[in-house]
């Protein structure tokens, strides 16, 4: 067992990917002050590199959208690659997810563009240090607020890392031309289930719309368009029709809602999401299917099931417990930490 002290690392950014900024597990308790949420927009990959690192708190890391960025580390510190298969390297050696590293000072951490997935994440021990906004780091970028400055990553930018020292950690050696490290327990979901329907629970504001709209929303193809980013995710397909309009007094948005606005096609909200809505909202997708959601490509065709609220209760709760275990195995994982420089 080894303990390591990470003194005041940063690293410098090569080439940013294609939009990448910092994130954490959001800015909850604002939102009826009009501050929207942000956070990840994979929650459970996001969750998972923190374990991994060793940050039993939510701290700031990187979501990188469709290709990764190219970083040069000033200082040692351990990194973990989840979500999207992007390749990730290090000093251009491929190296697997969901299995912690520990780099040195000028190492370079990059990968290219996504084979499956949308969104990877770099998480840091002792995480991000940019400044706090209402508790948090996460980026909005609409509104500039948190993260890097409110914006993506540029060429040129030094990004700091808190200091944090890590004890009862096993340093592992990692030659790729010996074996192949595999997580199975924690590696991300993939093939049929990530196309399987999007579970919605209706809810009070159904009643705005025809039962032919909610048939049609129910057993229709939807296709997610390129009018797609962090804030909502606009879909093509079946029109769902109104009784009268679709305009109402704007209530609250939560991630997963469906808004329908007056030409019957959906929108997803996502993390970005606006604090309230003016559109009429069909239903919302339960948690539990909100990451693989969240990866999915433009392109893609999606479906949707209805369940009632007592299923949605119970599929929480299964998947809850499912959860607890792996974020229990990623705590456990952390303790044994790869370095390619053995």
């Amino acid at each position: 067992m080894a303990i390591i002290n990470f003194e005041r690392t940063s690293f410098h950014v090569d080439a940013p990917g294609m939009f990448t900024t910092v994130q954490d597990s959001g800015r909850v308790g604002y939102q009826q002050f009009g501050m929207p949420v942000a956070g990840p927009m994979d929650g459970e990959s996001y969750a998972l590199g923190q374990a991994l690192v060793g940050n039993f708190e939510p701290k700031g890391s990187l979501e990188c959208t469709v290709l990764a960025p190219t970083l040069t580390l000033r200082g040692n510190c351990i990194v973990a690659f989840t979500g999207a298969d992007m390749q990730p390297t290090i000093n251009h050696v491929k190296v697997p997810r969901y299995i912690p590293f520990l780099c040195h000072a000028g190492d370079v951490i990059s990968g290219g563009f996504t084979q499956c997935g949308m969104r990877m994440y770099i998480s840091f021990s002792g995480g991000i240090d940019v400044p706090l906004v209402n508790g948090s780091v996460a980026t909005h970028t609409k509104s500039k607020i948190g993260g890097f400055y409110g914006r993506p990553l540029q060429v040129g930018d030094t990004v700091y890392l808190h200091r944090v020292s890590v004890t009862d950690v096993t340093i592992c050696r990692f030659d790729d031309t010996l074996h192949r490290l595999f997580n199975v327990a924690l590696y991300n979901r993939g093939g049929r289930y990530c196309h399987e329907p999007f579970r919605v629970v209706l809810g009070a504001q159904s009643e705005a719309f025809t039962k032919d709209g909610i048939e049609a929303f129910g057993s229709g193809l939807y296709t997610l368009t390129e009018r797609c980013d962090r804030m909502g995710f606009h879909l093509k397909g079946p029109t769902i029709t109104h009784k009268i309009g679709a305009d109402i007094i704007s209530d609250g948005a939560v991630f997963g809602s469906i808004q329908v606005p007056a030409d019957g096609q959906p929108i997803v909200l996502m993390a970005d999401r606006q604090t309230t809505g003016g559109y009429t909202k069909i239903g919302t997708i339960i948690t539990p299917d909100l990451p693989r959601l969240s990866q999915l490509p433009v392109g893609d065709d999606i479906r949707f099931h209805l369940i009632s609220i007592e299923e949605g209760q119970y599929l929480y709760k299964e998947y809850m417990s499912i959860w607890q275990q792996r974020m229990d195995l990623a705590r456990l994982q952390h303790r044994y930490i790869f370095d390619t420089d053995c």
